[in-house]
């Protein structure tokens, strides 16, 4: 099958990984054969609108907005559109009422974050998705999320995000380790409870020599910085705010840590294996498919303070399992999550 165009749906284009994955995708598949359509505005919609492909804003209110569906479908017919790529469950729908209207079009759903979904829409699930070419989890945990809320176990293919391999070198573990933190100030990114675990660790280990550099943006900017006030960790924690610069974000790091409450399957878990650092991560969500306790980072249960001031304290005091754990992340990463196999394989659905 040769594709004529390729249209991609985003509620809303902001700075996070799914914004990343789509782009990628766009990059990929080669932006003359691409069309974004997307809802609200967003501090990201300017990579999308640089790339010089068609872009529509269509108002979507909701999974069943017939109007958004209408205006989908006149879209897909005047870029003659082959396949609707949708990231979310309200897109997704969209663009499946769009297709119920006539609109001569296959569609895909990526699985990007896990929701609580109700007994309507689980029934709606098993109705909707029926018409979807194929849906994709980013990890086998999504897979089994999607399978409990009426998605059906044959439209599912599990294909793990992937990035471009950028690592030039690895650095020594420093005397005074720089434990970093990076994703959107969210609540449930965890970055209170880390906040708490290196109070835990300040207090079991005062003479510790570390920092902690936490970059992002995001509602719980605020408080955050209330806190490390507030736990006396000023000279310790600092807020350094979003970087593009993951060369010198990685390179000046030592230890990433993430300390999520819910995260589907971390672009940053990823990103730390590829520039071979030590890692310690949540178990929650996708995060122990891609780190493996005791193999490539360490895992610690949500909220277990002391344990995670434990884990902090053992990697940046014993260089050996510091060295052998990164070193086993960075080969885990070649052979599961590289850019090229994500790509191939998404590439390939849209094939059918």
């Amino acid at each position: 099958m040769t594709l004529t165009k390729l249209l991609y749906m985003l509620n809303y284009p902001g700075k996070g990984g799914t914004e990343k994955y789509v782009l990628d995708l766009i990059s990929a598949v080669g932006p003359s054969q691409c069309v974004f359509v997307y809802s609200e505005e967003g501090p990201g919609i300017e990579h999308f609108k640089q790339l010089g492909i068609p872009t529509y804003k269509v108002n979507m209110k909701g999974p069943f907005d017939l109007a958004a569906a209408k205006a989908l479908k006149e879209i897909i017919k005047k870029e003659n559109v082959d396949v609707v790529h949708a990231q979310f469950l309200r897109e997704n729908y969209i663009a499946l009422l769009a297709r119920f209207l006539g609109a001569k079009v296959k569609v895909v759903w990526t699985y990007h974050v896990d929701v609580p979904m109700n007994a309507v829409i689980r029934a709606f699930n098993r109705f909707f998705t029926r018409e979807n070419e194929a849906i994709i989890a980013v990890s086998q945990f999504m897979k089994k999320q999607l399978t409990s809320k009426g998605v059906s176990n044959k439209k599912v293919q599990v294909i793990y995000n992937g990035i471009e391999d950028q690592f030039h070198s690895s650095r020594p573990l420093q005397d005074q380790a720089v434990l970093a933190v990076i994703g959107r100030l969210r609540e449930e990114k965890g970055h209170a409870f880390l906040l708490k675990s290196l109070y835990k660790l300040q207090e079991l280990h005062p003479h510790l020599p570390w920092v902690c550099h936490i970059y992002g943006e995001g509602p719980a900017y605020d408080e955050l910085k209330g806190l490390i006030e507030e736990l006396q960790l000023q000279g310790r924690v600092e807020l350094k705010g979003f970087s593009s610069d993951k060369q010198t974000l990685y390179g000046e790091s030592d230890l990433i840590i993430i300390p999520s409450q819910n995260e589907s399957l971390s672009y940053v878990a990823i990103e730390a294996l590829s520039f071979q650092k030590g890692v310690i991560a949540t178990n929650v969500g996708g995060l122990p498919e891609v780190i493996k306790d005791r193999e490539t980072g360490l895992l610690v249960q949500y909220g277990d303070i002391e344990k995670m001031a434990e884990s902090i304290h053992e990697l940046i005091t014993n260089r050996e399992t510091y060295e052998k754990l990164s070193k086993n992340g960075r080969d885990y990463f070649v052979q599961q999550f590289s850019l090229a196999t994500m790509i191939e394989k998404t590439k390939k659905l849209y094939s059918f």
